[in-house]
C-alpha cells in the first residue's frame, strides 16, 4: 500500500503531466525562412523561476557527483532547450504556455527531438548536455578544462547501476575504515558514536581513541554514529607591520551559514496567561549545541515535549496540549562566529614557538596553531531576521553581524594593531605561505536523521579541539616522502590568465600540492587510484574524491574541506 508521501507525489505528477509521452513540433533549422520557435516568441519565465528556486534547495543526484563552480540550474536549461526546439503556435500568446505545459513530459519516447544536434562549446559542468540528452537530443560538448571534460563524460556514461553499487560498496569497505578516525565526531546533546572491533565483536569503551589504531589495523574497526561532512576553514592574513605579525582571519562577515528550515507547528493560547504562541513539533536548529538568540521580530514559540507538554514563552506555565492538524512554516536561521575567534592569534605561542598553519609548514608548528585556534572558537545561532547587532545569551558578547575583517577590496584590517593591508602583500611577506584555520564542521547524525529531525540529521558544530587535525598533519608529514611520495602533485601552477592575473602562486599556492591541506592529503592519498582529484582555487577551495558516475547525496559523499575568503 502506498504511503501518504507516495500518494502525494503521484497526485502531483498526474497534475503536472509528468512522464506523459509527447511529440513537440520542431522547425527545420536548415531553412532560412523557417517559422519562429517558442523561445523567439515568448518564454515562461515566472514558473521557471519558481521551479529554479525550489531546485536550488533540492538534491540533484547526477550533478552531485562532483563540485563545479557556477553550475546553472537544470530547470532553466531544460525549459530553454524545449522552447528553442519547438515551433511557436499560430497564436503567439500561447508560446510560453506550450513550453510550460510540456516541461515535465517524456520527450524521448516519441523521439520528436532526436534529429536535433546541439553543441555546447563551453560546456563547463555539463548542465546543457545532460538536460539535452534527457530530452532525446544529440549533444556535443567541448571545454578547454580537462576536469570539465572528465566530469561531463562521467555524468553521461552508460553504466550498469548494480555494478556501480558494487564498486561503491568495495570502495567504502576499503576506504571508510581508513578515514573515519579523522571524520567521526560527537552529535548534539552529547551523542556519541560507537567503535566496534569486528574480529572480536567487542564494542570499545567510551574513552577509546580511534586515532591510536595502527594504520594497518583500521580495517578491523567499524564506526557507527555522527560523521563530519564539511570542514570550514578561514585564510589568515599575517600582519606585515614590524613587531606585530598578528594573524587575522580574512572573513567579510561573522555569518558563516544561513538556512531556512521548515517546521510543523500549531497555534496555541496559554491556559494560564492567555498569551498566544506557536507550538513547534521539533526544534528548528542548525547548531543545537550553540547558544540561540531569538530576534525580536520572531513570533513567540515553544517546542513540543510529548512527555511534559509545552512551556508558555510568556509566563513559563507548563501544560499538556491536545493538538490537531498542524501546518508547516519557515524558520530563518543564521550561524555566526564570535568576535573572539575573528580577533585571530599572535604569530607565536607564549613560549615563543612559531605557529604554522600553511600547507608548507611542519606538523609540530601546525599543531600548535590548530590548538590555539580551537581554544577561542564559539558559535552563535540566530533565529529570525538578522539584526545589525546581537548579544550572545551565554557569553554576553555583542556581535555586529555586518562587520568582518575585510576593510576594503583585497585588504584586511589587522585585529591587533588595526593596520589595513593588502592580502597579497601579506602572503608575500609571509614567505608565500597562506595560514589556514579551521573553525567549524557540518556533520550528519544517523540517529537524528531517522528521528525525522527538522534539519534532516545535519548539524553544525564548533571545532573545540584539534586532535584529528593534528594527527592528520603528523601522518601526512611522516608519509608524504615515503610510501605516498608518488601520489601527490608537486607540479608548479602553470602560467595562465586565471593563475597569473589572479596571482595564485603569490597568494600562497605555488604548486598544486599547496591547494590541499594535511588531512585531505593524508586520507585521500592513502588509496591512490581509488580516490584523487582537486578543484583549482576559487572562492571555495575544495578537496574531494572523484568517483565516476556516482549520484551521491552529500551525507554519503566523501568529506569536503571548505575555505572562507
Amino acid at each position: 500500500m502506498a504511503t501518504k508521501k507516495e500518494l502525494l507525489a503521484q497526485g502531483v505528477a498526474k497534475a503536472v503531466g509528468a512522464g506523459k509521452a509527447v511529440a513537440m513540433e520542431t522547425v527545420d533549422f536548415n531553412d532560412p525562412n523557417r517559422p519562429k520557435t517558442c523561445l523567439e516568441v515568448d518564454f515562461p519565465i515566472l514558473p521557471v523561476n519558481q521551479v529554479a528556486i525550489i531546485e536550488g534547495n533540492a538534491g540533484k543526484p547526477i550533478y552531485q557527483m562532483s563540485k563545479w563552480w557556477a553550475r546553472r540550474r537544470s530547470s532553466v536549461f531544460r525549459s530553454m532547450l524545449i522552447a528553442a526546439a519547438t515551433k511557436a503556435p499560430e497564436d503567439k500568446s500561447h508560446a510560453a504556455k506550450l513550453v510550460w505545459d510540456n516541461y515535465y513530459a517524456n520527450h524521448q519516447k516519441k523521439g520528436a527531438f532526436k534529429h536535433l544536434k546541439v553543441a555546447d562549446i563551453f560546456m563547463g559542468g555539463g548542465t546543457t548536455l545532460v538536460e539535452g540528452s534527457r530530452l532525446g537530443m544529440q549533444m556535443v560538448g567541448n571545454d578547454l578544462n580537462p576536469v570539465a571534460w572528465f566530469v561531463v563524460k562521467q555524468e553521461l556514461a552508460n553504466v550498469d547501476l548494480d555494478e556501480v553499487k558494487r564498486l561503491l560498496a568495495d570502495i567504502e569497505a576499503e576506504v571508510k575504515p581508513q578515514i573515519m578516525p579523522y571524520y567521526y565526531c560527537d552529535g548534539p546533546e552529547g551523542e556519541k558514536g560507537t567503535w566496534t572491533h569486528q574480529p572480536t565483536k567487542r564494542v570499545m569503551p567510551a574513552d577509546f581513541d580511534p586515532l591510536t589504531i595502527p594504520r594497518g589495523e583500521r580495517k578491523d574497526y567499524r564506526y557507527e554514529g555522527p560523521e563530519i561532512i564539511y570542514t570550514f576553514w578561514a585564510k589568515h592574513g599575517p600582519c606585515q607591520v614590524t613587531g606585530c605579525g598578528h594573524r587575522t582571519p580574512i572573513m567579510s562577515s561573522p555569518v558563516m551559514a544561513v538556512k531556512t528550515i521548515s517546521v510543523k507547528h500549531w497555534e496555541h493560547t496559554c491556559s494560564s496567561c492567555g498569551g498566544e504562541f506557536h507550538v513547534e513539533q521539533d526544534a528548528a536548529r542548525m547548531a543545537p549545541d550553540s547558544p540561540l538568540y531569538v530576534a525580536p521580530s520572531e513570533y513567540p514559540f515553544s517546542v513540543l515535549d510529548r512527555r511534559k507538554g509545552v512551556i508558555c514563552p510568556h509566563c513559563n506555565h507548563t501544560e499538556m496540549v491536545s493538538l490537531g492538524k498542524g501546518k508547516n512554516k519557515k524558520v530563518e536561521l543564521s550561524l555566526l562566529v564570535h568576535p573572539q575567534w575573528l580577533a585571530g592569534e599572535a604569530k607565536q605561542d607564549a613560549d615563543g614557538q612559531p605557529y604554522g598553519g600553511a600547507v608548507q609548514d611542519d606538523a609540530a608548528s601546525t599543531a600548535r596553531w590548530n590548538q590555539a585556534r580551537a581554544a577561542s572558537i564559539r558559535l552563535l545561532e540566530v533565529r529570525g531576521e538578522l539584526p545589525e547587532e546581537v548579544t550572545c545569551p551565554e557569553s554576553k558578547v555583542t556581535i555586529k553581524t555586518g562587520e568582518g575583517t575585510i576593510a576594503k577590496k583585497s585588504a584586511f584590517a589587522c585585529a591587533s594593531c588595526g593596520t589595513v593591508q593588502d592580502v597579497l602583500k601579506s602572503m608575500t611577506g609571509n614567505g608565500g605561505k597562506a595560514p589556514m584555520g579551521a573553525y567549524a564542521v557540518q556533520a550528519v547524525s544517523p540517529k537524528l536523521k531517522s528521528s525525522g529531525a527538522s534539519y534532516g540529521g545535519r548539524f553544525f558544530s564548533a571545532i573545540k579541539h584539534s586532535h584529528q587535525l593534528d594527527a592528520a598533519a603528523i601522518e601526512w608529514e611522516s608519509r608524504k616522502d615515503g610510501d605516498l611520495s608518488a601520489y601527490w602533485p608537486r607540479t608548479a601552477v602553470p602560467e595562465g590568465f586565471k593563475t597569473t592575473y589572479q596571482k595564485i602562486p603569490e597568494h600562497g599556492y605555488p604548486t598544486f600540492a599547496d591547494m590541499f591541506n594535511a588531512r585531505s592529503n593524508a586520507v585521500a592519498e592513502s588509496h591512490p587510484g581509488i580516490i584523487s582529484g582537486c578543484v583549482p582555487l576559487g572562492d571555495a577551495r575544495v578537496r574531494f574524491g572523484i568517483i565516476p558516475a556516482v549520484p551521491a547525496q552529500p551525507e554519503h559523499a566523501l568529506p569536503v574541506e571548505y575555505a572562507s575568503r
